[in-house]
């Protein structure tokens, strides 16, 4: 054996588990620091100091939302309204003589504001439907509690004012709900009747050329007179 060969094995030797515990020292040092800051950041979010990564609400922007509902939801624990503060214009969609009258009478008996009774440009074969805006989102809900089936249609319109139509199926039977019916209860929470999105994530239908007039409408000021007068 090569006496300068056998020398040097134990030198390597012990470069070598040198070098194997200051890659050790390294590794450890590194998850130990990870470690140490992994736990002051879970103590603050649980202090509250920070939001956690999961802190923050999903949602899609209302831009980029697609859908194929078109009822929008029902103001969150709101109940009717009164209803002479609901403005409705009665509409015949069934093509029965007199029926948009007798309808308008019935709901001017019960307090809401019908403005007018008249025909609609079309037929309409459903049951009952009922067209608003925005700002009207509470007045329809309230109105649509005297129907037992009734389809809401978001459009365009800027004020509160509400159009009925009345249906084929309606005309078959004009009944509205009675004013001891339950779903009438003016303290009962207005609900949807089926799945529903934000307004604000509907989209509108363009509203009737010609809309209701509505008479709770402030009036525009008059100017005040000046200091010259």
């Amino acid at each position: 054996m090569n006496p300068a060969q056998t020398g040097r094995d134990p030198a390597r030797r012990k470069a070598v588990r040198r070098h194997r515990r200051e890659r050790q020292f390294v590794v450890f040092g590194i998850a130990l620091i990870a470690l140490v800051t992994a736990a002051f950041a879970a103590a603050a979010v649980y202090r509250g100091d920070v939001e956690g990564p999961f802190d923050r609400a999903f949602y899609t922007p209302a831009g980029d939302f697609e859908s194929n509902i078109t009822l929008a939801c029902a103001p969150s624990g709101a109940v009717p309204l009164p209803y002479e503060e609901v403005v409705v214009r009665v509409n015949n969609g069934a093509g029965l003589p007199g029926l948009a009258g007798t309808t308008a009478d019935t709901l001017e008996g019960r307090g809401f504001l019908v403005v007018d009774a008249t025909n609609w440009s079309r037929d309409y074969s459903g049951e009952v439907r009922i067209l608003y805006g925005v700002q009207g989102l509470r007045h329809a809900y309230t109105l649509a509690t005297h129907f037992d089936d009734v389809d809401l249609v978001l459009d365009t319109r800027s004020d509160v004012t509400v159009d009925l139509v009345l249906g084929e199926q309606f005309g078959e039977d004009p009944q509205l709900r009675e004013l001891l019916a339950p779903e009438v209860d003016p303290e009962l929470t207005l609900s949807s009747r089926g799945e529903c999105l934000p307004v604000n994530l509907i989209n509108p239908q363009p509203a009737p050329r010609t809309l209701p007039e509505n008479p709770l409408a402030e009036a525009s000021p008059s100017p005040s007179p000046s200091a010259e007068e």
